[in-house]
């Protein structure tokens, strides 16, 4: 690599901000949840039968001895 690029990359290096940096990926991740948000709740909604099952057709239960 030429001595310019390293000087170029060295520089590039010092100016990054490691806070800002990560602020921007909280912003970036923000955004990525409020997009996902509906995606997510209709594929909750489609797992769930809208009518659940009858449970109790069918099931024996034994009574406590009184």
């Amino acid at each position: 690599m030429a001595d310019k690029q390293k000087q170029e990359l060295i520089a590039f290096r010092d100016r990054l901000d490691p806070a800002a940096i990560t602020r921007r990926i909280g912003e970036f991740q923000d955004v990525l949840i409020v997009l996902a948000k509906d995606t997510t709740g209709q594929l909750d909604l489609a797992q769930f039968p809208s009518v659940p099952p009858e449970v109790h057709k069918g099931t024996r239960v034994k009574r406590a001895a009184s």
